[in-house]
């Protein structure tokens, strides 16, 4: 059967175009020969004998990708903006899971921040309520739970910015 394998990936790797795919596809083909014929116990690795650096990797493998993980929004300039960087800062952290959700969110509405609602007080076409509503939407990023992130979806879903978006003066 192994000659078989064998056989197969060396037919394949000549109808590569150029003789460096041929290699290519040849070694890739000897390495997956070797791995398939070894026996499972001679792959592991004694923590002893592995390299200082390598001892407890996987351990330091979450947290390397709940750094790399982040979302940034970007500067918004009207509530219609806000609306849709602090939908984009649940969706993306929502959709990496539990053990990074909560830092990810912590660190994008960290940098979104509320909205200026102060700047609203005293208008007349719907900003003002928009951006109460948007507020209520942010205090839910802050307190939520990666297996409830639906709360803040529809709260910030069922705001309604008006169609000229609540431009930042």
């Amino acid at each position: 059967a192994q000659a078989s394998l064998a056989e197969d990936f060396r037919s394949v790797a000549t109808k590569c175009a150029g003789r460096a795919s041929a290699i290519r596809m040849m070694r890739f083909a000897l390495l997956a020969l070797a791995l398939a014929s070894a026996p499972a116990s001679s792959l592991k690795v004694d923590p002893a004998s592995a390299p200082h650096a390598l001892v407890g990797a996987s351990s330091n493998h979450e947290a390397t990708l709940c750094n790399t993980a982040k979302h940034m929004p970007k500067n918004v300039d009207s509530l219609a903006e806000y609306k849709d960087e602090a939908s984009g800062c649940l969706t993306w952290c929502g959709s990496l899971g539990d053990k990074c959700f909560e830092g990810c969110l912590s660190d994008c509405i960290g940098y979104l921040k509320a909205p200026p609602c102060a700047g609203f007080v005293l208008d007349q076409n719907g900003c003002n309520d928009a951006c109460t509503k948007l507020n209520d939407g942010f205090t839910c990023l802050k307190s939520v739970k990666a297996d409830a992130t639906a709360t803040c979806h529809l709260k910030l879903g069922q705001t309604t910015v008006p169609a000229k978006g609540c431009p930042y003066r």
